[in-house]
């Protein structure tokens, strides 16, 4: 069972903001329980049954469509709205391909402190990952490179280290928005 004494997330975060990603993939149950945290601002703990007053700011994140799983059914429309207050639509990787640089830099620096070294793109690498339309977005060019991380043996990732997933195109999907191939 549930630690009756262990704050839950919204607890920890009342007074202040909690992000919840992937939004779009949570139950039916737990959007019930969501919608009534935010309209009502409290909540029952898991393994007790007292309830708490909170005041808890509420960002959420997805890569699903939410207004066709609206209109589909699968999200509820109350929570959709009480969510939707402040959009913020960030374009996928593919439409800001001038932002590749610095969000490849920032990932080696993060994968260099981990790894203790510092670590580079060559501009054959740069040219590389500049080709590529990025189907899983940030994830997918994070994996990208720490994969390339793990195989330089110097810190220096050129164009050679940089492996490209082709899942997408052997599965016959394609990423969401792309046109067909002619």
């Amino acid at each position: 069972g549930a630690v009756s004494s262990r704050k839950g997330r919204f607890e920890m975060a009342d007074g202040g903001t909690l992000f919840l990603d992937e939004i779009g993939d949570v139950s039916p149950a737990f959007q019930a329980k969501l919608l009534r945290v935010l309209q009502e601002g409290e909540l029952e703990r898991v393994g007790g049954g007292r309830t708490l007053k909170l005041d808890v700011r509420l960002l959420a994140a997805t890569h699903r469509d939410l207004e066709a799983a609206v209109d589909g059914g699968h999200f509820r429309e109350d929570l959709y709205y009480r969510l939707n207050v402040m959009p913020i639509v960030l374009p996928p990787l593919r439409e800001r391909l001038e932002d590749l640089p610095k969000i490849a830099k920032h990932l080696l620096d993060r994968l260099g402190g981990l790894q203790r070294r510092p670590l580079r793109l060559s501009a054959g690498a740069q040219r590389r990952l500049a080709q590529h339309h990025w189907p899983g977005n940030v994830r997918e060019l994070e994996n990208c490179l720490e994969r390339a991380a793990v195989m330089s043996e110097s810190g220096e990732i050129d164009a050679e280290l940089i492996r490209i997933d082709r899942v997408r195109e052997r599965s016959g999907r394609r990423p969401t928005g792309a046109a067909p191939a002619p």
